[in-house]
């Protein structure tokens, strides 16, 4: 299957949220890369389309249970 790229920009309220983010997203079996910056968090994604959905779920889901 085919694997695409996609860009996820997180935006986090401080630096405690940022490492908290930053954590989880060591125990998805997806290969991301995951930058830092003040206030946001970018995450480029290669996968399946369906990877890259369920990326997008769970990171809905790490956020969403933070704010």
């Amino acid at each position: 299957m085919a694997k695409i790229k996609r860009t996820f920009n997180v935006r986090v309220g401080d630096t405690a949220q940022m490492l908290s983010l930053m954590k989880k997203l060591a125990t998805l079996n997806v290969d991301i890369e995951a930058e830092s910056r003040p206030r946001l968090v970018k995450i480029v994604a290669h996968g399946t389309k369906e990877e890259i959905r369920e990326l997008g779920s769970k990171l809905k889901e790490f956020t969403g249970s933070e704010r």
